[in-house]
């Protein structure tokens, strides 16, 4: 049986507040903005950016919102050498997962680029197999299914911290995992198992695929 178990990015995997909310608040200073805190980048986390650039700087232009993206992910790029890393837990979950013969996947709201870079900085990338990057004009649900379609898992199992990764993951049939540690807790309630820990993934996964035999294809 192919099993396929499938990973938000940030607030699941990633601590992204170590080094996105530095960045964030440097990009923003050098707009004159300084009344953005820290928690309210933080609950942007998992936003598509056009919504979040809208929520941090207001209505502004194309070209100034790209601007503003990249000296983000310059800035991002520079902190999170220094200072990124997983949630406790993570490498010995997704570990756990690799030796019993999942495939590793992640599905986030962020570009190719983004996820490349997180996922080699925080050394995870030999723990995933593939990655789903967000599409031009779609949701989450519309790129879990992409990545479902490709993957044709006979059982998968959709793992976040946010809403979108609940509402994605139960639109296209997969029971789901919210993890409490990530940046909005109350939104993983919505999930079938609620975890407090990465340590915790790897049982919940398990719990989750042999108890339902859900069929992701």
């Amino acid at each position: 049986m192919k099993k396929l178990a499938v990973f938000d990015l940030d607030g699941t995997l990633n601590r992204t507040d170590l080094f996105s909310v530095p960045a964030h608040l440097k990009a923003l200073a050098e707009r004159g903005i300084t009344n953005v805190t820290g928690q309210k980048v933080i609950s942007t986390f998992g936003e598509r950016a056009d919504e979040y650039v809208k929520i941090l700087l207001g209505a502004v232009s194309p070209s100034e919102a790209r601007c503003y993206l990249d000296d983000v992910a310059k800035y991002e790029l520079e902190f999170i050498a220094e200072y990124g890393r997983p949630y406790d837990g993570v490498i010995e979950s997704l570990s756990r997962l690799r030796e019993d013969g999942y495939r590793i996947a992640v599905c986030s709201n962020s570009s190719l680029r983004y996820q490349t870079m997180v996922l080699t900085n925080l050394k995870l990338m030999p723990l995933v197999d593939t990655i789903q990057d967000l599409q031009p004009g779609m949701t989450k649900i519309q790129t879990l299914s992409l990545l479902l379609k490709k993957e044709k898992p006979d059982a998968a199992v959709m793992v976040g911290d946010r809403k979108f990764d609940i509402e994605a993951g139960r639109e296209n049939g997969l029971p789901t995992i919210g993890c409490k540690y990530g940046f909005n807790p109350q939104e993983a309630d919505l999930a079938d198992i609620v975890i407090n820990s990465a340590f915790e993934i790897y049982d919940a996964v398990q719990r989750l695929i042999n108890n339902t035999g859900n069929n992701a294809v």
